[in-house]
């Protein structure tokens, strides 16, 4: 799931602040490079929060 997130995320705002040139795909693999592990880890500290507040609610 982060790595579909991160991707999609960086692969836009890389398309954004460069467009599609010559060096693209360059400058997203090292965005997306940064933004997996963040996000990854993001993902594993942060669920669980998220799943007892939902739970919290809907209870």
């Amino acid at each position: 799931m982060s790595a579909t997130m991160t991707g999609c995320v960086s692969a836009t705002v890389t398309a954004v602040n460069l467009g599609f040139s010559g060096e693209y795909l360059e400058q997203w693999l090292y965005s997306w490079g940064i933004a997996f592990p963040v996000g990854f880890l993001l993902l594993l500290s942060l669920s669980p929060v998220f799943r007892n507040l939902v739970d919290r609610i809907f209870r």
